[in-house]
């Protein structure tokens, strides 16, 4: 999808929706807009759209002066970029595919040093400014005018939506709310395929699918070790709404960890490791013929998972003393740490307020370290409360993960628990009612109580995936140093080459954070060479030799 000033897309005065609408007033699905609603869009510069719409789409139109206008829905909107200034007749376009703006003459074969070591520095916070040179990215809930850029007019914020002091939520009310949304989602596609992990999130959409007449199976995938063997839960699951589960027992064979990448992205993806997951997820979902991808994607954000002290800063605040130390516990009860530390904590936050972003500078130098994304959230962070803050950050965390992985790309990819309605609904209520009691997404469990296996409701643990990272470092840890200090990161000064050397000789022991990190910046040199065009080494003896 290509939008280009130099040839109008349609007519002035007329309105599009790509992607899928639904309306606030009953979550009925929105195909077509009427005439008044067009001139409403138009003349609120598209603000009657983020009031009145929600959904996964873009909506342009052209004014009385022809020009066109674009808008990302808020969240999950789909990843939409524009770039200017190019070597032919047209001077701007935005566009979803890289392939297809260059095809308009647009190069876009210069990665951007400051934003690349940005995007490693404040692990996921996906700003405005790309990994390539002049190309931006219209972020989810903001307008553009073509050829003028975000047009600077108030978009979604998620801070118009938090309270003071913020409500206390009713369970029945927020499972309502949930089965209404994946209802109206479920009904846009004939058959749906559920990623279903086993854990809370995924679960309850599953619940809601289980409630409705659709047709739908589900998918669980499983690593050779126990770390990441969920299917006891999947089952349980399935067993309980009679839907059928296709189990993918993955092999005990190490990816390679510097695969070429097939299709150039205009940012970088997901974990590469991950690649061949997303192969075997399209596949099975191309042979059960499915229409959607469903998942609990953004669970974590939606219902309320914190491990910060910020939800016990707002029940301090708005509730008094003894809430604030209640919301203490939860937390240490939450992350198995003692309620001594906690009140440490909450002590702390109350003279330095939470760090808005975590940083990460490991493994990096300090030429770029005064660069940092820039989002338009982070403006107004700093007068929200804490908890209400850190729930609506949460919410970035998620964005690479959507469309991340190819078959996103091939299969529309829904993530229900990330619908406009219900973050907004997150972001009033009291942020430490989602960790009462000591458990996560609390308030979530107890909305689906009646619904979900007791296996379910008791999980506080999560699948992990180390024994496919792991076993690929250690295997490929020449190819790793050579690939990394030959590479194009190490040439702009972006990573610390003697500590990755030290890591990857060994002169220093590698510890399984270091292991990830290293293999992140081996995904990020992939993703470069894939934009230059220089490609990845298909065997150890054609990569470039290490410094000495």
């Amino acid at each position: 999808m290509v939008f280009s000033d130099a040839a109008p897309f349609f007519d002035a005065r007329r309105c599009k929706i790509v992607g899928w609408a639904f309306r606030r007033d009953g979550f009925d699905p929105c195909r077509d807009l009427s005439p008044s609603e067009v001139d409403a869009i138009i003349e609120s510069s598209g603000k009657w759209a983020l009031r009145h719409l929600w959904g996964n789409f873009v909506l342009v139109w052209g004014d009385a002066g022809d020009r066109i206008h674009i808008l990302r829905s808020p969240i999950t909107g789909p990843a939409v970029f524009h770039v200017a200034a190019a070597a032919s007749r047209t001077t701007s376009c935005a566009f979803t595919d890289l392939a297809l703006a260059r095809s308009l003459g647009f190069a876009l074969d210069r990665p951007c040093a400051s934003a690349i070591d940005a995007r490693l520095r404040f692990p996921y916070l996906r700003g405005e400014r790309t990994e390539i040179e002049d190309v931006c990215e219209l972020l989810p809930g903001q307008v553009m005018r073509l050829g003028a850029g975000p047009s600077g007019l108030p978009a979604w914020s998620p801070w118009d939506f938090t309270l003071r002091p913020p409500k206390r939520a009713r369970a029945d009310e927020l499972g309502s709310l949930v089965r209404s949304i994946v209802a109206a989602w479920s009904g846009r596609f004939d058959r749906v395929q559920l990623e279903l992990s086993g854990g809370i999130d995924s679960s309850i959409v599953a619940a809601c699918l289980g409630g409705e007449d659709r047709q739908w199976r589900a998918v669980t995938i499983a690593t050779a070790d126990p770390d990441g063997d969920e299917r006891i839960y999947a089952r349980a699951v399935c067993d309980r709404f009679g839907a059928e589960l296709e189990e993918i027992l993955l092999p005990r064979t190490s990816p390679d960890p510097l695969a070429p990448i097939p299709n150039p992205r205009v940012r970088p993806g997901g974990f590469g490791l991950l690649d061949a997951n997303d192969v075997t997820l399209l596949a099975t979902a191309r042979e059960y013929r499915a229409a959607a991808i469903f998942s609990g994607t953004g669970g974590d954000g939606s219902f309320g998972y914190h491990t910060s002290i910020a939800p016990a800063l707002d029940a301090l605040r708005f509730a008094g003393p003894r809430a604030g130390v209640a919301a203490a516990r939860d937390l240490a009860a939450i992350t198995g740490d003692t309620i001594w530390h906690a009140l440490r904590l909450l002590v702390r936050g109350l003279v330095a307020n939470p760090r808005q972003w975590p940083v990460d500078p490991s493994l990096l130098s300090q030429h770029f370290a005064d660069a940092r994304p820039n989002h338009p959230w982070t403006g107004g962070a700093r007068e929200v409360a804490a908890g209400q803050r850190s729930y609506a950050m949460k919410l970035l965390l998620i964005q690479t993960f959507l469309d991340g992985y190819d078959r996103a790309l091939v299969i529309p990819k829904i993530a229900p628990l990330l619908s406009q309605p219900l973050v907004e609904y997150g972001l009033g209520i009291q942020s430490w009612q989602w960790g009462e009691g000591g458990q996560n997404r609390a308030l979530a469990r107890e909305a689906f109580r009646d619904d979900l296996p007791e296996i379910i409701l008791a999980r506080r643990s999560k699948g992990r995936i180390l024994s496919l990272f792991l076993p690929a470092f250690e295997a490929n840890r020449e190819r790793l140093r050579s690939f990394l200090l030959g590479g194009w990161l190490a040439d702009a000064g972006i990573i610390d080459n003697e500590a990755i050397d030290d890591l990857l000789t060994g002169r220093t022991k590698a510890g399984a954070i270091a292991m990830i990190r290293i293999l992140q910046l081996t995904d990020m040199e992939r993703w470069v060479r894939t934009v230059t065009d220089k490609g990845v080494p298909d065997a150890p003896g054609e990569a470039r030799p290490a410094p000495g």
